[in-house]
């Protein structure tokens, strides 16, 4: 099986980034003007770092010399296809919610949406469909992103 390179660990973290300090400016601005637009700052990237996760999917499904075989390889595939497109819509959601309703249902779509997909990842991992390391790696950012979620909503609710 093939390991995550040492570089994916790091991009992962410095993916977070935004994530961190959009939460920390969401929490420490006054209720003032900008909030509005961090918040849906943060919903979008929220949304693109579903999609990306959902890419994950795709990319082990579409890769031509695959690193991890198994028995039925080729329904694991369609159901790779079809869990990759699943994020991108929650993502979706999740701004469609923010952008025409409130912010702060997007962030609340968010946070239902990234702890589900890690649980179901999860299990595709326990089934040796996922490459070593990576759900250590999902659970990190998993972590990170659901205390930002939860934070940001807490500081919106009171």
């Amino acid at each position: 099986m093939k390991r995550l390179p040492f570089v994916a660990v790091v991009l992962t973290m410095a993916g977070l980034l935004p994530f961190l300090f959009g939460a920390c400016c969401i929490v420490f601005f006054s209720s003032g003007v900008p909030v509005p637009n961090l918040l849906m700052a943060f919903v979008f990237y929220g949304a693109v770092t579903l999609s990306f996760w959902g890419a994950v999917q795709w990319g082990l499904a579409l890769d031509p010399s695959p690193s991890i075989i198994t028995a039925g390889a080729d329904r694991m595939d369609v159901f790779r296809l079809l869990l990759g497109v699943v994020p991108a819509l929650a993502g979706w959601l999740a701004a469609y919610l923010a952008f025409a309703w409130q912010p702060v249902a997007g962030v609340a779509a968010l946070a239902l949406a990234v702890p589900i997909l890690a649980l179901v990842e999860r299990e595709g991992w326990r089934r040796g469909a996922l490459p070593s390391g990576y759900m250590g790696l999902r659970w990190i950012a998993t972590a990170v992103m659901e205390c930002c979620l939860v934070v940001v909503l807490l500081a919106r609710a009171f």
